[in-house]
């Protein structure tokens, strides 16, 4: 496995702390981004993506059981907390919202790097197995179709076959939420953008349930909407 192709999200905000983590991962090998708040995280995600994340709970701005439980409706990614709350209810609270792993401080760094490397390699395996040949999806523009890697054919409404050549022409770029607005034609009235939140959500459970594969359709807090898997538009 080559781990300078894997990204770690670390988010801690006693820096000491999260800049030892981030050298012994860095000298693994990985590629680490370091967040001190919740605010930071918001923007490392919208200017990268991540295959594990290391988040404290007791964040200054937001709590960390917020930020993975965001991430696990949202992302595939691997969800470490790493806390100094021990007991047994934040435990299950961590679980319930998303981690796929509970480590309380002092942590073993030893421990924390295996958690990595496992959760990192098992992304790889996933992400391969879902990606059939080449990992592309295809926006049919004669059917109004999706088709997935695997060869299944989704139909599409009007404007979900619109809303998926919007993202695709962004080629991986989260488009902001306004533009989507006013190019799907939905009312200036609607404000906060309820339409278009509901459209997403609908195309990504056609999508999972017709495919049985994660849908690559995800949301950017405070922006708009991305297709992070390879697409391309036919004829």
């Amino acid at each position: 496995m080559h781990n300078n192709q894997l990204n770690i999200l670390i988010v801690e905000d006693d820096t000491d702390l999260r800049e030892s983590i981030g050298l012994y991962i860095e000298d693994e090998g990985f590629v680490v981004t370091e967040a001190g708040s919740a605010k930071e995280f918001y923007s490392c995600l919208e200017q990268s993506s991540f295959d594990v994340a290391v988040i404290d709970i007791g964040l200054p701005d937001e709590s960390g059981y917020v930020l993975a439980e965001k991430l696990r409706r949202n992302t595939d990614m691997g969800i470490i907390i790493l806390t100094a709350r021990g007991g047994i209810e934040e435990r299950v609270q961590g679980y319930a919202v998303g981690a796929d792993l509970y480590l309380v401080k002092p942590v073993n760094i030893r421990e924390l790097l295996a958690a990595i490397h496992s959760m990192a390699k098992r992304r790889q395996e996933r992400s391969q197995h879902r990606s059939g040949l080449g990992c592309v999806w295809h926006l049919k523009k004669s059917l109004w179709q999706l088709v997935s890697p695997t060869g299944v054919n989704i139909m599409l409404t009007g404007r979900e076959f619109d809303f998926l050549r919007i993202l695709a022409l962004a080629e991986g770029t989260p488009v902001e939420r306004k533009h989507l607005m006013t190019s799907l034609h939905y009312p200036d009235g609607d404000c906060e953008g309820r339409a278009l939140t509901e459209l997403s959500r609908r195309l990504r459970k056609k999508i999972s349930h017709q495919t049985g594969l994660e849908c690559p359709l995800h949301t950017f807090r405070s922006i708009g909407y991305c297709f992070t898997g390879s697409i391309a538009i036919i004829e």
